[in-house]
Order: structure tokens, then C-alpha cells, then sequence
């Protein structure tokens, strides 16, 4: 098996020439696709390591790759985004993970607004639930890269780092089409998305002020992970 039909597996690291695959990659590859000793396949850790090699399995308990080549990190396409987002709930927020990591977001970035139902709590469990959710997006289209998942933050905190970008508003003035071409050439975008109940007025006033433009998204107002993923894929369609 060569190429894009190669089996992918994350890895925390792949500096040594053996790699041994986390239990649970290991479990998927030898009792869910029930590969076998010597399968060539390919891993990755997320971080711009890439290697070809073959599956090694010293007992159906654990599982490691033989690596045999290594190779550059397909790059994500110019400009890197930034995603900061009111954290939406349950499978929700699960989809909201996997498609931001499909579109090649560079940051996900949990805000918390005045209106927010609750703060995200992002330590332990959670933090890897999340992390799960990005690599079997990556895996599964073939991305090299992960996005950077930050703390969550106020809104505050979040607008202290000044980046031009936009935030959703269903009563801006501005299209997205009419701002991401003021934003052509840029290395660095930061998309903005509010939680459901709307961004308050003091917010907009705080997001225009560090640098984000308002836009609408066609004549409906949004789910939290619908207009999100909507600016990030016009933005990678720009790009």
C-alpha cells in the first residue's frame, strides 16, 4: 500500500527510528483494521514530522513503526487562522473540532463572552477528548499538521494579542467576501464567532477595536459552529 491509500497513525513523536503507536492507535490497528506485522503504512505527530516505515508487533498488546523514510509536512496554505470561538455543547463542538481541523485552522482558540452558557473547562480529559477529535480529522484527510488548541480565556485577554480578522454579526454593514479581499496577502487571520445568544454591544465595540472587522453571513443568523465553520472555509477558499 503506497501513496494516499497508506494507513495513517499519530504518534507523540517520531524521532526515533522505532515509534511506538499510543494503546490507542495501537488498538485500531491491529483489532479494527487488523493489520499485521510488517504492513506499511505512515506517522505522524502533528507537529511537522512525517514517516513512512512498517508495523511492528511484538504481541497483539502493543504496537510500533519501523521507520524507514521521513519527509516534510505538507503545508497548510498562507494565511494561518486563527479560530476563536464561544464553546458550543456536546456533538457540536465535536463536529466544530473536526471540521476546523479538516480547513487547516492553525489556533483553536475556546473565548468565553458575557453570554456564554458556561466556561470551557479544558484540563485533563477534557483537553484530550479534544485533541482526539483533531487527530481523527487529520488522519482521516490526511493533514500533517494539528491546530494549536489554547486555554480557554475572556474575551479580553483574547483581544489583548492584536491581529486583523474578522468577527460574525448578522447586522454588519460589510460581506465576508467584501473583507477577507481587504485582508488578501495576509500571513496571519483571526476569525471571532460569538456564542448564540450574540456578542454584546460593548464586545463588537472591543473586537473593532483590536482589529476585527464585522460581517454578516448571508440573511440568517448562525449557529456558533455553522459561522465558523463558513469564515474558515472562505478563508482557505481564498487561499
Amino acid at each position: 500500500m503506497t501513496g494516499p491509500d497508506r494507513h495513517r497513525f499519530f504518534a507523540d513523536s517520531i524521532a526515533e527510528d522505532v515509534v511506538a503507536l499510543p494503546a490507542e492507535e495501537a488498538h485500531h490497528a491491529l483489532h479494527v483494521l487488523r493489520l499485521t506485522d510488517g504492513t506499511a503504512l505512515e506517522v505522524f505527530d502533528g507537529m511537522g514530522g512525517v514517516g513512512e516505515g512498517v508495523l511492528r508487533v511484538p504481541d497483539r498488546r502493543g504496537a510500533s513503526v519501523e521507520i524507514r523514510l521521513r519527509r516534510s509536512a505538507r503545508p497548510v496554505a498562507a494565511p494561518v487562522v486563527e479560530l476563536g470561538f464561544a464553546v458550543p455543547k456536546g456533538k457540536r463542538l465535536d463536529w466544530l473540532l473536526e471540521k476546523a481541523t479538516e480547513l487547516g485552522a492553525g489556533v483553536l482558540a475556546p473565548v468565553v463572552f458575557a453570554r456564554s452558557v458556561a466556561r470551557p473547562d479544558l484540563s485533563g480529559k477534557a483537553r484530550a477528548r479534544w485533541r482526539a477529535h483533531c487527530i481523527a480529522a487529520a488522519k482521516q484527510c490526511r493533514a500533517d499538521l494539528l491546530p494549536e488548541i489554547r486555554p480557554p480565556e475572556e474575551l479580553t485577554d483574547f483581544l489583548a494579542r492584536p491581529l486583523a480578522g474578522v468577527f460574525g454579526d448578522p447586522a454588519a454593514g460589510h460581506s465576508l467576501a467584501t473583507a477577507l479581499a481587504e485582508l488578501a496577502g495576509a500571513q496571519r487571520v483571526r476569525i471571532l464567532v460569538g456564542p448564540e445568544g450574540g456578542m454584546t454591544d460593548p464586545e463588537r465595540a472591543a473586537a473593532e477595536a483590536a482589529g476585527l472587522t464585522p460581517v454578516r453571513l448571508g440573511g440568517y443568523v448562525l449557529r456558533t459552529e455553522t459561522a465558523a465553520v463558513a469564515m474558515l472555509a472562505a478563508v482557505r477558499a481564498g487561499g
